[in-house]
């Protein structure tokens, strides 16, 4: 049986909760490659800083990678009440990483097809292939593999599983914006700041720094609480929460 969006956000803060510092020692990583941006974009223009923006982006793309899976095994093996060996998911996240990629870019081409042909095509494309990367991730399917095991998973139950895909990330990222605007908005009049600028397309670099290390905590959220609903659709549940080795 399925769990219900408000059954899978309650576990997704339960497992949060509990392994906090751990979940936040995988995202801290990002405040590496991150910082490097900021840095060169604050360098005057020339070749020297376009290659450093350049290489901090690869830098993040790579991490970014690195750290989800990181956070998809922890959380498969702790959803099942398995002990973790950190330094094993690291090095199993590492030799994930291109195959992961590989299933990202494959998701991306055929849902913007998708969405290029038809709406529908789009939506059908995203509900089937979701769960390909946590599919590569966790269960080490090669990419074609991951994609037909998405679907698998998905078919009979399509509207439901949308559903649960759409419903939990909006209550979190809703949740997430209204705090997020808050604290920008204290901050700013804290300090007689321009509120306009601070909300615009183009925030100060302050601003930007504040919602990048607000990322840091919000993350693992997103990804727990879909490695929950993978696991769900799988047939499995919350059984209790691990313990880290």
């Amino acid at each position: 049986m399925l769990l219900s969006p408000r059954e899978l956000l309650r576990d997704t803060f339960l497992l949060y909760r509990t392994e906090f510092w751990m979940y936040v020692g995988y995202t801290a990583w990002l405040v590496v490659p991150m910082a490097a941006f900021y840095f060169a974009s604050a360098l005057p223009k020339g070749l020297a800083s376009m290659m450093l923006v350049f290489a901090s982006v690869l830098a993040q793309v790579f991490i970014a990678i690195w750290m989800a899976v990181c956070i998809m095994r922890s959380t498969s093996a702790l959803a099942s009440g398995r002990t973790l060996d950190p330094q094993t998911i690291s090095q199993e996240s590492v030799r994930r990483i291109q195959p992961v990629l590989s299933v990202a870019f494959l998701q991306a081409i055929i849902i913007t097809g998708g969405f290029l042909l038809l709406v529908i095509p789009g939506i059908l494309f995203f509900g089937w292939y979701a769960f390909a990367q946590l599919a590569s991730a966790i269960d080490d399917q090669p990419p074609i593999a991951a994609l037909g095991a998405s679907r698998a998973l998905v078919q009979g139950r399509f509207f439901a599983v949308v559903w649960r895909l759409i419903a939990g990330p909006v209550v979190m990222g809703l949740l997430y914006a209204f705090l997020l605007g808050f604290v920008l908005l204290f901050l700013s009049n804290m300090f007689n700041l321009d509120t306009s600028l601070v909300f615009s397309t183009t925030p100060p670099l302050w601003a930007q720094l504040v919602e990048a290390g607000a990322d840091i905590f919000v993350i693992p959220l997103f990804i727990i609480y879909s490695v929950l609903l993978y696991t769900n659709l799988k047939g499995g549940t919350l059984e209790k929460v691990g313990s880290v080795a």
